[in-house]
């Protein structure tokens, strides 16, 4: 799975360099040379084998991301049956952790594998072409590229408080769902809307938050590849194609460290999640073979 997301990755490196030749060749030739047809079949090779990478990386991602689900939900199954029904946590919220608090951990699993990979490989990649092809470069990207990390990064605590919020919350109604609903009581209907109310509010302060992280350090990304281009356009004697290709290595280097924010933020933001899955697990009498799970 990494080595197919690191391949496209890499293939995606070769379309803005040789579209950045080919441009330039049709500019200078005013018309279609049949050598053109080089860089036009580099191009579109390169682009083929980074979707055929990604679709391969995409369905090992499903595979290897089931297989953890399932071991971890036998896992906490194990745990929470092996501890008595009146010590065990929000007995009636418990289904919830084994639905949308294990997805979580996919997250600092499979997903940091994959994504990760394929992001570092990107930056790292863009950045090292950007400095063969123009050193200045590197100066200009760098610092704007260490002024998204500290602006973001201080933004990543309210996003972690905001989801372990909305992941206890999301217990409560699923208890309160489970001890209502079949007994029929007065005033269950009452009780339900309001901690769906409780919900409703937790998912509305994640959203913006999260809103908030992601779009803010987006702009910031969007900057990056502008100053490129505007330095090397200020300084004169770059050809259009080389323009453009130092352009979209920049926008390519943005787009990786960008990610990197952004998973950097998930990480965060599933901490509660996690935690509460861990609780069962590592509850007494909880079965420790997790190859048996597995």
């Amino acid at each position: 799975m990494v080595g197919l997301s690191t391949l496209g990755s890499l293939a995606g490196l070769v379309p803005p360099i040789t579209l950045g030749y080919l441009i330039n060749d049709l500019v200078e030739r005013k018309g279609v040379k049949p050598e053109d047809a080089l860089w036009a079949a580099l191009l579109a090779g390169a682009i083929l084998v980074e979707a055929a990478a990604y679709i391969g990386s995409d369905g090992l991602y499903a595979r290897n991301a089931g297989r953890l689900y399932r071991a971890l939900r036998l896992r906490m199954f194990d745990g929470a049956a092996a501890t008595p029904a009146a010590e065990r946590p929000n007995v009636e919220g418990l289904p919830s952790r084994f639905v949308s608090d294990v997805e979580t951990f996919e997250r600092v699993t499979v997903y940091l594998l994959d994504t990760g990979s394929m992001l570092f490989v990107e930056l790292g990649t863009a950045l090292v072409v950007l400095g063969l092809m123009e050193p200045w470069a590197i100066a200009v990207v760098v610092p704007l590229l260490a002024g998204t990390w500290l602006v973001t990064r201080r933004m990543q605590e309210p996003a972690a408080r905001a989801g372990q919020l909305r992941q206890e919350e999301l217990e409560e109604l699923t208890g309160t769902l489970a001890r209502e609903l079949p007994g029929g009581r007065p005033g269950g209907r009452t009780r339900f809307k309001r901690v769906a109310e409780r919900l409703l509010r937790a998912e509305v302060r994640l959203g913006w938050v999260q809103a908030v992280n992601l779009h803010a350090s987006g702009a910031l990304a969007k900057l990056g590849p502008i100053a490129v281009v505007v330095v090397a356009a200020s300084a004169g004697g770059y050809r259009a194609g080389t323009l453009l290709t130092l352009y979209l290595l920049a926008a390519r280097a943005f787009y990786g460290f960008d990610g990197l924010v952004d998973l950097s933020l998930g990480m965060q933001s599933v901490r509660g999640a996690i935690a509460r899955c861990l609780e069962l697990v590592d509850r007494p009498g909880a079965a420790p073979r997790l190859g048996a799970a597995a």
